[in-house]
Parts: structure tokens; sequence; C-alpha cells
């Protein structure tokens, strides 16, 4: 019996042994490929991306990130990327900021116009690290700026328009603030659609919000109660004003992302961002050590944008209308700001043969003539 349970005693202390050795086994090559998977990751220049919403919002934030995880598929075994969502544009988004670069980032993508002064501050602490700000209008050393060309895709949305809500040329106009980058698209679209109609007017309401599905629903509302015949959507998800456009019976277009399953009926079209592509031409320049400070920016040449799928109001000749302005832009033979153009007010912002300048784009704070609604008005 004693020698029983010896032997089983015995068993035992070599079970625990193995096991203890297998165990330490185990972690040793736990630990040895984490350790080479640092190793690898520490290898490759590790990207920040901060977003003021979430990356599922199927509009400004999620385009971003497509255009994130698409830098991550292309340049696999040069770069590391992390993103922080629904960072609001104040102190937060500079603790988030330093915090990445405090665990490594070597670059920081800073995705929404109110992150601009931020960055700047944190950049100044940095200089080593270089920053890129979506939208902005001032740079510093190791700070530059990039957008698309989104002008370019909204005025063609806008003639396209015209040429679809034919029996009406009272547009409507939801965004979320009256900031350049708005105010590039507000124009835009109503000169596209003015080079289809002249007498077409397009009534602005701003929600003050990048976000606030009810806040749009009742813009979108109030402008159909106006006799509007379509509507465009510029906020960070479009989802809600296009879906209470469709609920409403007018026609309705948006930015950012590929609406139109949520308005099967009266989607027009839109313009996307195109970030995938620029991304990778901005990370490619620092990982070369080429970057310089300043804007980056392109339209429907570069691929930086592009117009959203046709809805089924679209007629055949207003979707060829689109890809002969869509070529002109691209091959530089339509400049979409020239003049002659005027303002609200009557007055010529833009004499008859010459163009505004990028840096008066990217500062616009004004509204050309048939926009109505906004704040000086």
């Amino acid at each position: 019996m004693r020698n029983n349970q010896s032997r089983t005693l015995t068993k035992i202390w070599v079970f625990i042994a193995v096991a203890t050795v297998l165990g330490c086994l185990v972690w040793t090559l736990n630990a040895t490929a984490q350790d080479a998977t640092s190793e690898k990751t520490a290898e490759k220049l590790q990207v920040g991306f901060v977003l003021v919403g979430p990356t599922s919002d199927w509009g400004f934030n999620y385009q971003h990130n497509q255009g994130r995880l698409a830098l991550e598929g292309r340049l696999r075994d040069k770069v590391h990327t992390v993103v922080a969502e629904n960072i609001p544009e104040n102190a937060e988004a500079e603790r988030i900021m330093q915090r990445m670069i405090d665990e490594g980032a070597e670059l920081i993508y800073a995705t929404s116009y109110g992150y601009l002064d931020l960055a700047l501050k944190v950049a100044a602490k940095n200089p080593d690290v270089t920053f890129m700000h979506c939208l902005g209008n001032k740079q510093s050393g190791n700070l530059g700026t990039y957008s698309s060309n989104m002008w370019e895709a909204a005025y063609v949305a806008g003639a396209v328009a015209a040429m679809t809500s034919t029996d009406n040329s009272k547009f409507g106009f939801v965004a979320a603030h009256p900031v350049p980058p708005i105010l590039w698209i507000l124009n835009a679209f109503t000169l596209g659609a003015q080079s289809v109609s002249k007498d077409i007017t397009v009534d602005t309401i701003f929600t003050n919000s990048w976000y606030n599905p009810a806040a749009e629903t009742e813009a979108v509302n109030s402008l159909a109660n106006q006799g509007v015949g379509c509507v465009y959507i510029l906020v960070d998800s479009g989802i809600a004003g296009v879906q209470a456009a469709e609920r409403a019976g007018i026609y309705s277009l948006s930015q950012n992302a590929d609406l139109s399953g949520f308005a099967p009926e009266g989607w027009i079209t839109g313009s996307v961002w195109g970030w995938a592509q620029l991304y990778e031409d901005v990370t490619r320049a620092v990982i070369d050590k080429t970057w310089k400070s300043g804007h980056i920016g392109g339209g429907l040449k570069e691929g930086y944008t592009e117009l959203a799928p046709f809805g089924p109001a679209v007629s055949g000749e207003a979707q060829q209308r689109a890809r002969e302005l869509s070529a002109k832009i691209a091959a530089g033979e339509l400049t979409v700001f020239a003049g002659p153009i005027y303002d609200t007010e009557g007055e010529e912002r833009v004499a008859e043969g010459e163009s505004m300048s990028l840096t008066e784009i990217l500062s616009f704070d004004w509204g050309v003539q048939g926009v109505r609604g906004l704040p000086n008005q």
C-alpha cells in the first residue's frame, strides 16, 4: 500500500515538473513571439489618427478610418497605425496626441477642422514629430495641412442635381458650421447647379454641430416645408438627413461617403473623400524623408475625391454631363471658382478671366450669389 502511494506521489511530482517545464517553455515562446512582434512594430513608422467622431458613422470619420486601413494594407511592412475616435475639439485632443507621441508615434493625422490650434501647440512641443492637419489653413515647420478638392465633386453634383430636379429651382443645404471647408462645398454646389439654371437658389441651415441627427432631421423638414426640391447634407454623418429627405419626398445629396442605400428613391449623388491615396502619398513622403510642411491636396485627377453613385432618378443625360464635367476638371480645362463670381450682396469677388487661388479657397468666408441663410445675411 505504501509502495503504491509512493509511486503515485512520484508520478504526481513528475507531472508537475513536466508541466512546469512545459509552462516555462510556452511562456518563453510567447514572450519571444511578443518580443519579435514588438521589434517588427518598432521598425515601422508609427502613425496616429485622431477622429472627432466614431469610425462607424458611415460618414466623415468612417472615411478617414477607411483611409487608415487602406494605408496599413498598402504599406503593411512599413507602417503601424493607431486610432483614437470620439475625441472632442478641446484640450482632450491635445492630450491624446501627446500620449500617442509618448507611445512612439512619429506621424500624427489630426482629422477634424477644430483640432488645428491644438495640433500646432503639440507640434511646437515635439519638433521631431510630423503633424498633418485636415482642412486647416495654417502650417508650422513640422505641421502641414491636407484636404481633398471636394469642391470639384460638389460642383459636378450641383449640375447633376439641377438636371434632376428640373421642376424646382429652390434647393436646400444642411451643414454643421459656417466654416471654410463647408463654404467650399456650399459655393461649389451652388455654382454647379447654376451652370445648368441661373435661377437656382440655395437656402442654408446650420445645425452648429458635426453630428446631431435630431437637428439635421428638423432642418431637412424645415427646408422641405419651405418648398425646396432637393437638399445637400454636409455633416459628419448624413444618414439622418438623407432619410428625412426620403420621407419628405424630396431629392438628397450628401458628402463623405456613399449613402445611396439610405435613400434608395430620392438619392441623386454626392462627393466622396478619397483618403486612401492621399494617406499613402503623404506617409511615403515621411518615410522617404522628402516631406515638407505646406498644404497637400488634390481632387478628381489625383483620386483624392470622387462622385458617389447615381440614384435612380438621374437620367442618362445627366450622368453623361457629370462624366464630361469631371473629365474637364481633372484635365484642368474647367476651374470651379473661375470668374465672374458675385457674392450674396451682388458684389463681384472674382473678375472674369481670373480664378481664386488655393489660399483664397481654403479661407472662404463668404457665399456666392444665390446662397441664402448665411450668418452675415
